[in-house]
């Protein structure tokens, strides 16, 4: 009598589970991966700002704000000084006399993180105003002078050096 014994492999050594199971585990890596790369992407590219609103099937700018500081007849001029971190801002046109502060967003590229806001301290009855800058300012940026309210604003785009030179704010 003869035996004829038969070898019988683990299910893990068979070749073929692993021809169908190759594709499956490399796409589910590569969605992981994407995954991955989408959440951390989501911090450098942020949603956009309330200015924008949809329209149709697209977006638009909502510019209400920058006519409002229109028909107010509002300007300004900033001087900046890096040395000492001091913005002193002559504002021009028609301001409420209970006007005590202004908020001066630095938008710094498209990089969220190296944005900040300057609160600008109104200078007696004058229509000056000043402030301290809380980091310096080395790229090309979008200033923003806004009411507390967000009832106007008016934006400036500025590259540095910022010594003698002075950013007119016209909307």
């Amino acid at each position: 009598m003869s035996r004829n014994t038969v070898h019988i492999i683990p299910w893990y050594k068979q070749p073929w589970l692993w021809f169908i199971l190759t594709p499956i585990l490399a796409a589910m890596t590569v969605g992981f991966i994407m995954l991955s790369v989408s959440i951390s992407q989501q911090r450098i590219d942020p949603p956009l700002n309330k200015e924008f609103v949809r329209d149709g099937r697209g977006y638009s700018i909502d510019e209400s704000m920058i006519e409002n500081a229109r028909a107010l007849g509002l300007s300004a001029d900033l001087r900046l000084d890096t040395q000492t971190g001091e913005a002193v801002l002559t504002m021009k046109g028609d301001l409420p006399a209970e006007l005590a502060t202004l908020e001066l967003l630095v938008k710094v590229g498209a990089n969220q993180e190296r944005d900040h806001v300057i609160i600008l301290h109104r200078l007696g009855d004058l229509h000056q105003f000043n402030g301290r800058l809380t980091h310096p300012i080395t790229a090309r940026s979008t200033f923003i002078l806004m009411s507390p309210e967000n009832e106007w604003k008016i934006m400036q785009v500025a590259r540095p050096p910022f010594e003698d030179k002075v950013l007119a704010f016209i909307p």
